[in-house]
């Protein structure tokens, strides 16, 4: 084709109008379709539709702690209260014994009783230093002392189902602490000095053990409280004599003794 055909045939071409009136109104209806008032309130709705979930689990879940914490705080009254109407119970709390702690396992509550402390009174004719009763003493009537009790309460039923008493326990634990204070005494150098073999001993006094409840699992059981301070104290008779030694159990070593004349002259002293 030459290029005047060429020049003439694009001459004779008609070009399509542009119709700016018909965009600009496209765009109008696009614009307002996107940011009226009606779309932003269903923007806002569909928000707040994700959130209403997370907010109604949040409300959920404070619900149930909060009425899992008066459950708890209702079954522990419960349990303390029900103890309470035993006679066995109500007699050793007449008595100066405490009610130490509670744990409540499947509707069941186990309550501590711990026994009262005991007084320290001193032992005739010792002087002051000589007391005896650290915290435990010789049971001369051959009655067994209260030594605490474990109480099973079914909230329920709303009775005590088993009381089980620790002095058993405990006294096993007292036996084994003077076994133990025996034995390092006799090991001691200073009791070797100045206690006679032929010596006896009169008495070994000890702390009353303390227990605390432990929960593992769905059971519930009383164990002997770790005891950071342990002492016990041996006293030793020969002669016209009368002698205390000290024992650290826990460092197992003799901390000291001291005999009824040393004890004189330390008050003469003084």
């Amino acid at each position: 084709m030459k290029e005047e055909d060429l020049i003439k045939k694009l001459e004779e071409i008609s070009l399509p109008k542009i119709e700016i009136k018909s965009h600009k109104e496209r765009l109008n209806l696009a614009l307002m379709k996107k940011y009226s008032p009606e779309r932003k309130k269903a923007e806002v709705f569909n928000i707040f539709k994700k959130l209403v979930p997370a907010g109604v689990i949040a409300v959920l879940l404070f619900l149930f702690i909060f009425n899992n914490l008066n459950s708890q705080k209702y079954n522990l009254a419960k349990a303390k209260e029900i103890a309470l109407q035993n006679n066995e119970i109500k007699n050793w709390l007449q008595q100066g014994s405490t009610i130490k702690d509670i744990k409540v396992v499947d509707g069941k509550a186990y309550v501590l009783i711990e026994p009262p402390e005991v007084k320290k009174e001193p032992e005739e004719p010792a002087p002051a230093s000589l007391k005896s009763g650290v915290a435990f003493q010789e049971n001369l009537t051959g009655e067994e002392k209260f030594g605490g009790a474990l109480a099973e309460v079914n909230i329920k039923e709303k009775e005590v189902k088993n009381i089980k008493k620790l002095a058993p326990a405990a006294n096993d634990l007292i036996k084994s602490k003077k076994d133990k204070a025996l034995e390092i005494a006799n090991k001691s150098q200073e009791v070797q000095e100045k206690i006679p073999r032929e010596a006896e001993v009169l008495n070994i006094n000890v702390a009353t053990p303390k227990f605390r409840l432990s929960k593992e699992g769905n059971s519930v059981s009383a164990i002997p409280e770790i005891e950071t301070e342990e002492k016990a104290s041996i006293i030793y008779q020969f002669d016209e004599n009368r002698c205390e030694g000290k024992v650290d159990l826990n460092k197992e070593r003799m901390e000291e003794i001291k005999c009824l004349n040393e004890i004189n002259t330390d008050a003469t002293k003084e």
